[in-house]
């Protein structure tokens, strides 16, 4: 299983806004799930906010193999959701994508 994770930095300095873009990317990338079946999960959480400087919010998803990766990252609503982000809504992205031992008993 493939695990990609992405932590995202928002571009306004508004804090309310920044709270409403953030719940925004939750719900455009959560809606994603169905995009493939090769999708296991896909979340995103928020930092708790205790420490100054960390990253606002991160998606978590598992892929059944790079395949569903890589169909999930050029499907047209992933790929119009990138577009929304990258108009202004995020200033920064981080992206780590890694092999998960998955134990079947």
């Amino acid at each position: 299983m493939i695990r990609h994770v992405v932590a995202l930095r928002l571009a306004s300095d508004d804090v309310a806004l920044c709270a409403q873009q953030a719940l925004e990317i939750k719900e455009r990338l959560e809606a994603l799930l169905d995009v493939d079946p090769g999708i296991v999960a896909l979340d995103v959480h928020f930092d708790l906010g205790l420490v100054e400087g960390h990253w606002p919010l991160i998606l978590v998803s598992d892929f059944a193999s790079l395949d569903a990766l890589e169909a999930y990252q050029s499907h047209p609503r992933h790929r119009d959701v990138l577009a929304w982000m990258n108009s202004g809504v995020v200033s920064q992205r981080a992206v780590v994508d890694f092999d998960v031992d998955v134990d079947v008993d």
